[in-house]
């Protein structure tokens, strides 16, 4: 596996601490789980703290999500599979942070849980997916405000391809505008691409989820030293990022992780250099450029997309 993401930086000019202002989803490790009485008579499990599509779908005697224990940390997963229900209706495996609703007309999430805190830079998680013929699974990260009225942050991830063992995930999450602070989250995660209800999940589809956690370089961190002489471009990269200097000046750049270790390391010779990010997991990392002498000239958020 690729090796993640996110970052942090320590020299003489800036030290940054590991706590930065956000919050976490509580038992996203699925380990806490408490059992309810269905209406029909039927006990089934669910994750504390979560809500999933069982408490429409044990009316017809279907649990679409279920208690593994096939983890990739402590004991329990959570299990998403897709069910038929009758005719051409299906049941997705659904688990959010948000509320059900169980209504023929007028079915799905809304809301969430409360949240206040910074939005994080990036998800991380761990899953495994054995699709059916041509679905795939999803998770939304949605950031609510104004009574849930506003949607301030929306992230979705795609898992199309078939994940036999437990791999790791990461993802940045789209920030907020300028102002705009999160009220509420919506953490959901589906077993098929499509709506049920409306005939277009696939039956067998089963995701594998545990161990989802945010990650964020803390809110002060800035472009510390925004010396005008460099260029880093593009940001957010994909693949390329390249550095520049208008000075032509030579220098180094070092891109660190979330440990504060380094991943990426760069001569800028002649003041110009490109750096290959195609082994980089998509996400938040920190770069700084230092002079031949060691001095820091300018330090920055990277933003590394699919």
């Amino acid at each position: 596996m690729k090796k993640l993401l996110l970052t942090i930086l320590s020299s003489a000019c800036l030290s940054i601490s590991l706590q930065a202002q956000i919050a976490q989803p509580t038992n996203a490790n699925f380990e806490n789980w408490q059992t309810y009485n269905g209406s029909i008579g039927n006990t089934y499990m669910e994750p504390v703290d979560w809500n999933t599509g069982n408490e429409c779908s044990e009316l017809i005697n279907q649990l679409a999500v279920t208690q593994s224990s096939d983890a990739y940390s402590g004991t329990y997963s959570a299990r998403l599979e897709t069910l038929p229900a009758f005719g051409n209706i299906k049941v997705n495996g659904v688990i959010t942070t948000a509320s059900m609703i169980c209504s023929a007309n007028s079915g799905g999430q809304e809301g969430g849980t409360a949240y206040t805190a910074m939005i994080p830079d990036s998800i991380v998680g761990f899953f495994k997916y054995a699709p059916s013929t041509n679905d795939s699974a999803y998770s939304q990260i949605m950031f609510l405000a104004n009574n849930d009225m506003d949607t301030i942050s929306f992230t979705r991830i795609n898992f199309s391809e078939t994940v036999n063992e437990w791999t790791r995930f990461s993802a940045p999450i789209t920030p907020a505008g300028s102002g705009q602070t999160p009220e509420k989250l919506s953490l959901f995660f589906n077993s098929s691409w499509g709506d049920g209800a409306q005939g277009e999940a696939v039956v067998g589809s089963v995701f594998h989820i545990d161990s989802v956690h945010f990650i964020a370089v803390p809110a002060g961190i800035k472009e510390t030293y925004n010396n005008a002489d460099w260029s880093v471009y593009p940001n957010p990269a994909t693949d390329i990022l390249n550095v520049k200097s208008v000075t032509r000046k030579a220098a180094n750049i070092e891109i660190l992780d979330v440990t504060g270790k380094q991943v990426k390391h760069a001569t800028v010779g002649a003041g110009s250099a490109t750096v290959d990010l195609s082994g980089f997991v998509p996400g938040m990392y920190l770069y700084q450029i230092k002079t031949l002498e060691q001095q820091v000239v300018r330090t920055g958020k990277l933003l590394v997309n699919p």
